[in-house]
């Protein structure tokens, strides 16, 4: 019995550690911002302005929060683009970046290819079309799992230092230049266009990539200056050695970026990567941050970029060469995603790319990047042989890179995690890019193997503020975290969350004296999403998580009145509505404003699209193209809600809309297709397949070919020539076949399977459900299931205009 007590003890003692109560003080003024030493800024001829100060940057005098998101134009078929920066944009997406490769533009010395895929200006153009800020990483070396980063193969054979101020090097490079310039004439920002930012070159003096020209066995040779050859890393890391020739990178920046100015790139914003002590151009370019916590350089462990600090004056990679007090923390490379290779395959879950950007946030970050936020194809050069960078390992075609977007632009579930973090930092920028960072004090003693601990931070402007909290750790299997309350101390007053349980792997922003017109929101379990004006009436979209109560409490001094159900204790008023549509309620403020409160589920957030003049909730993939949209979805029922003054005209198909709260909720139903298609096995490994291109009906947007298949890779091919890899770590290789279309009737595809090995060194990335069991076999091959299923559209615009 006295055994059976002590152990009951304990639990009960384990119990109490894990429902503490956590306690943070926020000083009166958290954050001193400076302004005017940036030489960086400008203005459009409609009288416009970026500027940019210590902590955030501004457009016509607001905060904004850049929200970058990476594809590479070249990588991806050009009849294809404004599909994808329309999807882009509807995933919050508000500055698009992409690398121009100058071996894919400039293969043959001296002559130059602008056109096909690789249209910069077709696809700048696009971007304008959009309204869609863009930033152009210009190189010369640029990476990217790209052969020899970039950097043509004829280079490699001139006696001089590449990524050097070396005469000779600079020659070529003032050449590349002239060429890029002339494709972005006119679209700069100034002009009026949408290019506001120029990255110049890419971890100068932290990494570079091998070069192709190897021997088997040989040591490799990187694209680096002699000087820099000895700190240059393999991928990004933490450079603890500080290089003597620091002020040789500096001043080649410098030459680049007066060099990009003199053939007319003159955008408000210019970066440079600035991470693990490489090469920065002190207040001419700010300096951009990254995060890969699946590094597929590096062993699989447990890193610290899932912990809370502050970003700016602590950077991830450090050290590093700047005062990052002086320069808005800006994440440009964040690892949403990652490329795999053929001897590392990590993978990236949802749940780790939201809280990945969650705590970037959190911790002081005033801009967001992802390197990839799409995925495509590395193209193959003149006579089949390849552009990817084959001595790391990558895949020869594919950069899926598991990115929200995918190679083929077909969204993951992290494309709908994120954008929670996207509405939320586009609709909230005024409040949270002024606010500071505020560490609790249990902060410094979290490590990362830590899974009691509660993970949050503050940031405020001394009165009001959010509070970022995360339950989620790279390399880790977490448990549930229960907590008796959190006590926000500001001067005058505290304010307390009351208890809660954040579930393992959630990502939870929460607000505190948040102003709602005139009344005052002292705090809310609930996760702000968006501000939309609807009806004239002004809507907050919050959404729920598990573990939380969904309370509202507001100062009972600032409100007039409060419909539905409430309490008032303490002088709050204190609302708990139900979730979902029908978890609507009306605050009137001191003033006589009236605002219109909506709680959704998670799920329904995560469905939420905001329109230009309403928002949209559906589970397909949505695309607005001025008044048309058009949904893509792998279900030809396609379920539609919308605020009930919204009128959509669905034309033609089969429709039935049911009122639910403030909206409507509309059931379309398009006619189902069956895809016809020829799969034949030749053997184990070899498979063919032929499909018609009239199965591409007026109802689809693509089809889908999906392979479920346990091996160690697969390869495609057409009449011969490789249009796509597959390195397999655990999930189905799935192929849009729409590109493709004109010559399957006729040509077909030809794909060839290798099985895995036992012993395969990529299998210390896999999940332990993942990993096959071989029996007594050393190899294992099974190809399950070849199918292609049909991705439906449906297209529509509005009667009215919400």
């Amino acid at each position: 019995m006295k055994h059976f007590l002590a152990i009951l003890f304990v639990f009960a003692a384990s119990q109490t550690v894990l429902a503490q109560e956590y306690s943070v003080s926020v000083p009166q003024k958290p954050k001193e911002i400076t302004y005017g030493h940036l030489n960086l800024g400008g203005s459009n001829p409609a009288g416009n302005r970026i500027s940019f100060n210590s902590f955030y940057m501004e457009v016509d005098g607001k905060p904004f929060i850049p929200i970058m998101g990476e594809i590479h134009f070249s990588r991806f078929p050009n009849q294809y683009w404004e599909e994808e920066i329309l999807k882009m944009k509807a995933g919050g997406i508000n500055v698009i970046a992409t690398y121009v490769f100058w071996n894919m533009h400039e293969a043959q010395e001296g002559v130059f290819d602008w056109s096909g895929d690789k249209d910069l200006r077709q696809f700048l153009e696009l971007c304008r079309r959009h309204n869609m800020y863009a930033l152009v990483r210009i190189g010369p070396f640029c990476h990217g799992e790209i052969r020899n980063g970039g950097l043509p193969d004829w280079i490699y054979g001139r006696p001089f230092e590449v990524r050097s101020n070396d005469e000779g090097y600079l020659f070529y490079v003032k050449r590349l230049y002239r060429n890029i310039a002339g494709q972005m004439k006119d679209l700069y920002y100034k002009d009026g266009g949408t290019i506001i930012g120029i990255q110049l070159e890419n971890e100068l003096q932290h990494s570079a990539a091998p070069w192709s020209f190897t021997y088997s066995g040989q040591e490799r040779e990187y694209t680096t200056a002699n000087y820099d050859a000895e700190l240059t890393n393999i991928g990004v890391s933490v450079q603890e050695r500080r290089t003597a020739y620091a002020k040789l990178g500096s001043d080649h920046l410098a030459t680049l970026k007066k060099m990009a100015q003199d053939e007319g790139m003159i955008v408000p914003l210019y970066t440079v990567t600035g991470w693990g002590n490489a090469a920065i151009l002190e207040d001419e370019a700010i300096p951009v941050t990254s995060a890969y916590p699946y590094p597929f350089w590096a062993a699989p462990s447990m890193s610290g970029f899932y912990l809370f600090k502050d970003i700016q004056k602590n950077p991830d990679y450090s050290p590093v060469r700047y005062d990052g007090n002086k320069y808005p923390s800006f994440c440009a490379e964040m690892g949403a995603g990652i490329q795999i290779t053929y001897a590392r395959r990590p993978r990236v879950s949802a749940s780790a790319a939201e809280a990945l950007m969650l705590r970037s946030l959190g911790s002081g970050a005033n801009g967001i990047g992802y390197y990839m936020y799409h995925g495509g194809l590395t193209p193959q050069r003149e006579g089949g042989a390849f552009y990817s960078d084959e001595p790391m390992g990558v895949p020869k075609i594919s950069y899926d890179f598991q990115a929200p977007l995918g190679e083929y632009g077909k969204a993951r579930d992290s494309y709908f995690n994120l954008r929670l973090i996207h509405l939320f930092t586009e609709n909230f920028a005024g409040r949270l890019a002024p606010m500071g960072v505020v560490l609790p004090e249990t902060n410094s003693r979290i490590k990362p193997e830590d899974r009691e601990t509660l993970r949050y931070a503050v940031r405020s402007d001394g009165k009001a503020g959010f509070v970022f909290l995360h339950n989620f750790q790279d390399h880790d299997d977490r448990t549930d975290q229960k907590t008796d309350g959190l006590n926000i101390q500001l001067s005058g007053e505290t304010i307390r969350f009351p208890s809660f349980t954040l579930t393992k792997g959630a990502s939870v922003i929460l607000p505190f004296n948040m102003s709602v017109n005139a009344a005052l929101l002292k705090y809310a379990m609930v996760q702000p999403l968006a501000v939309v004006q609807i009806d004239e009436k002004q809507h907050y979209f919050f959404y729920t998580h598990n573990g939380f109560v969904p309370e509202y409490v507001f100062a009972q001094t600032s409100v007039k009145k409060v419909s539905g159900k409430k309490t008032v204790k303490n002088g709050n008023i204190h609302i708990i509505p139900s979730a979902g549509f029908n978890g609507s309620f009306t605050v009137t403020d001191t003033n006589g404003n009236e605002t219109v409160i909506i709680t959704l589920t998670r799920e329904q957030a995560l469905h939420f699209n905001q329109l230009k003049n309403s928002i949209c909730i559906t589970d397909a993939t949505l695309l607005q193209n001025d008044t048309q949209i058009q949904l893509q979805s792998r279900t030809n029922k396609f379920t539609v809600a919308f605020p009930s003054v919204a009128k959509p005209d669905f034309g033609k198909y089969k429709v039935a809309g049911k009122k639910s709260g403030l909206f409507t909720v509309y059931e379309v139903e398009i006619p189902a297709v069956n895809v016809n298609f020829e799969v034949k096995e030749v053997n184990k490994q070899r498979y063919t397949f032929k499909m018609d291109k009239k199965e591409f009906s007026e109802n689809l947007s693509d089809i889908i070919l999906d392979i479920d298949y346990v091996g160690d890779n697969g390869v495609a091919f057409i009449d011969g020539r490789m249009i796509n890899d597959n390195l397999y770590y655990g999930h189905h290789w799935q192929t849009g076949l729409k590109q493709y279309a004109g010559e399957l009737s006729e040509k077909g595809m030809y794909f060839y399977f290798k099985p895995m090995k036992k012993d395969a060194s990529y299998l210390i990335d896999f999940e332990k459900e993942k990993i096959p069991d071989f029996g007594a076999a050393n190899l294992l091959l099974n190809v399950r299931s070849i199918k292609a299923i049909p991705e439906y559209k449906l297209e529509f615009t509005f009667q009215n205009n919400p």
